[in-house]
Parts: structure tokens; sequence; C-alpha cells
């Protein structure tokens, strides 16, 4: 059973008209979905999120679209900020989270509402700009009509939603993906490896299909070492661990997005 908070504003935006292309199902295939180089270091959200848009037919330019996404002052972003902006834009959004510096197991069950207040209470107790910032997102996604799940994370969700013909915009921990050594971001928001140095990596990818037990990634990192360009599969057990460890940068989640109504 999948267990969600789930709430619908009357403030959120519908607007049919922003969305371009409604159609899901046998008229779209994951594998015609299409992703570009991510600009720099830290714009693999904005960049993962315009793949998706370009998915469903929504046509934006990715430097506006990054101009749009907030970013944090340590670089990059978070997944509740892209679930932002896709609901301003008339998407459903649903956002299956890991993350337990953020949520407690006990409120799988929660509504909406519930879910809020315990978000809102925890700031007594917790404190950190970015703890803060990511509790004011995810409480911006809910006011918005976000969906927050927190199913198990199987081989049979994922299939579940791909085989919907939905891609996966994925926060994961890139370090643990790519087996790479650590890395630590200089003022200029340009990364560099450093195993002494450096910290875990998180990073925003795409899902967009399965081959029995591995799943085919779209990455924007087109320099990645899991293949030659933006396209490569990994077995599934391994992209669940990589998601999973993401929770040490506050990643360790799937938004999964739609014109209409989610299945």
């Amino acid at each position: 059973m999948r267990r969600t908070a789930r709430y619908r504003a009357n403030s959120m935006n519908t607007n049919p008209s922003v969305i371009r292309d409604q159609r899901i199902g046998p008229e779209k295939c994951l594998r015609d979905l299409e992703i570009r180089a991510q600009p720099d270091d830290v714009t693999c959200g904005p960049t993962s999120l315009h793949a998706v848009y370009s998915y469903f037919g929504l046509g934006q330019s990715l430097r506006g679209l990054i101009d749009e996404i907030h970013s944090l002052e340590d670089g990059g972003t978070l997944a509740a900020f892209l679930g932002i902006d896709a609901l301003q834009k008339g998407f459903s959004a649903r956002l299956y989270s890991y993350d337990l510096k953020v949520f407690d197991p006990s409120w799988r069950d929660l509504n909406s509402g519930e879910l809020s207040d315990k978000l809102v209470g925890q700031l007594r107790f917790k404190k950190g700009k970015k703890f803060r910032v990511g509790t004011d997102a995810y409480l911006r996604f809910l006011e918005l009509g976000g969906e927050i799940a927190f199913d198990d994370l199987t081989p049979k969700l994922l299939r579940r939603i791909l085989d919907a013909e939905l891609p996966v915009l994925t926060g994961l921990s890139a370090s643990y993906l790519y087996r790479s050594k650590r890395e630590y971001t200089d003022r200029h928001d340009k990364a560099h490896a450093d195993d002494l140095r450096g910290g875990p990596v998180g990073h925003f990818v795409v899902l967009c299909g399965r081959h029995g037990r591995r799943i085919r990634v779209a990455d924007p990192y087109y320099d990645n070492p899991m293949s030659h360009g933006h396209f490569y599969h990994v077995n599934v057990q391994r992209l669940i661990r990589s998601i999973l460890l993401g929770a040490i940068t506050y990643d360790a989640n799937l938004l999964v997005l739609a014109p209409g109504e989610l299945p």
C-alpha cells in the first residue's frame, strides 16, 4: 500500500495552458527522453528537471529554468524546490523521501496537515540554515498540492513508475554510484576531487527505463565515469543503495511528475 501525505491547496496553479502536451501512456515512450549537459558542477537538478519538462512537451530554455530554481548557498538545490517549480507550472508532483534527517519514519501515515505540523514542530529542536531552508521547501511543496510518499524503495516501486512511462527524477549519492573520490566545491562553484579534503557528493539524474534488473539512467553530467555519454544502465540494487546514501547530502528521494493525475 502506498503511504502518502497528500494535500490539494486551493492556491495551486492548475492552469492547463502552461503544459503544452498532456498525454501520458502509449503516446509517450521513455526511450524518447533527451537530456542536455549541465552547464556547471551545481546545476544537475534544473538540467534534470528540464529533461522531464521537455519529455512532457513543456518548452523552456535551460538557462531560464536554472535562473528560476532556488539554489543553496553551498551550491546545488533540493528536490522540493524542483517540485515547487513543477507544481507552479500545473504539474502533479509526488516526492518519495528517504531522508531521516528531515522525516521521522513514524510520520508515514500522517495526512498532509499533520505532516506540516511535525515539520514545523521539529524546528524548535533542530537548527542549521540548510535544515531550515529544506523544511521551508517541503512546507511550500505541500502547500502547493504536492504529495510526500514513504513507500519502501524497492525494485517493484521503480518498476511500477517506469512501466507507466513516467520518468523519475532522483537525488542520489554520486560518490557511491560513480565509485569516485569525494569532492569539495571552491568559491567559484568548481568541484575538485580530493579523497582527504572532499565530502560525499549529491547528484540529480533521471531514470528513464528498465531492462530486467537494470535501470536506464539519463545523467546530465556528460563526463560521468559510467559511460561515454548521457545514458547508461545500472543494476537496480546498486541504484537503490546510491539513492538511499544520498541522505547524507539531503538527497535520497524520487520526484515523479505528470501533467495530469499521477497513478
